[in-house]
């Protein structure tokens, strides 16, 4: 027999449900390791794919489930070889950090700069430095309209505290 003959016997019993459950699973199960959804497609792809499992058990014989589990783990070991080569697992937090080293960069010439609050501060708030709207952190409140200074920037947040007016030095 033909290898083309005896792989579309293989599948010859699944159906367009096994197809569309194991399919799905699959690609849930592999989304999981591009794109870390915290094990939600995971779960769902496994248990899409033994739900393909059962179908395909129920139409078809014990022989063919066997080399639908088979193919399917070699399939699985291949998504993770691939992830594993590539290295993608983490490559959101990565570029979330990357993103927020570029923004402290950007801002940190803005450290010493007084500018005004544009909000109450009370944690978090809005300023204007040199003409720029900016949101900032501050472990003290501060009123609309006080005077603020620039005091650090960290790679999620620009810190202030309450600058002394000139009326007041």
């Amino acid at each position: 027999m033909e290898i083309w003959k005896s792989f579309v016997s293989l599948f010859a019993a699944a159906n367009l449900l096994n197809v569309c459950l194991w399919t799905t699973g699959f690609t849930l199960f592999a989304i999981e390791y591009f794109q870390p959804m915290r094990g939600v497609a995971y779960s769902l792809g496994l248990g899409l794919i033994g739900a393909s499992f059962v179908t395909h058990m129920i139409y078809g014989t014990a022989g063919e489930a066997f080399w639908f589990i088979f193919l399917t783990c070699v399939l699985m070991i291949a998504v993770h070889m691939v992830s594993l080569a590539t290295q993608k697992r983490d490559w959101l937090k990565v570029a979330r950090l990357a993103r927020a080293g570029e923004r402290s960069g950007k801002y940190d010439s803005l450290v010493g700069s007084i500018g005004v609050a544009n909000t109450p501060i009370d944690l978090i708030g809005n300023v204007t430095v040199n003409d720029v709207n900016l949101v900032v952190f501050s472990e003290r409140p501060i009123g609309v309209g006080e005077n603020v200074r620039i005091v650090k920037v960290t790679p999620d947040k620009i810190i202030v505290e309450a600058a002394p007016t000139e009326e007041q030095q």
